[in-house]
């Protein structure tokens, strides 16, 4: 499963959307997450990715796409990719 597959995955299940009509361009809350609702969102990427986003990185990401590309970034820094 690809990275954005697997966060579509997780934001699913964490707020009961369904993975096959997310747009990762959407903003985060035409999706119906919220910034406190993201912030422990991302608790759950974290520990599920192996990676750390930091406070930086995570005021920039709008939408699941951007979230995608900072995971993606992350793992390539760490040699996870």
């Amino acid at each position: 499963m690809d990275t954005l597959a697997r966060i579509k995955a997780l934001a699913a299940k964490e707020f009961s959307i369904d993975p096959n009509s997310v747009d990762p361009a959407a903003p985060l809350d035409a999706l119906g997450i919220d910034s406190l609702s993201f912030i422990e969102f991302m608790f759950k990427v974290e520990e599920e990715f192996g990676i750390s986003v930091s406070d930086e990185d995570l005021r920039g990401i709008k939408n699941l796409g951007d979230l995608e590309r900072h995971v993606a970034a992350a793992l390539a820094a760490a040699g996870k990719a």
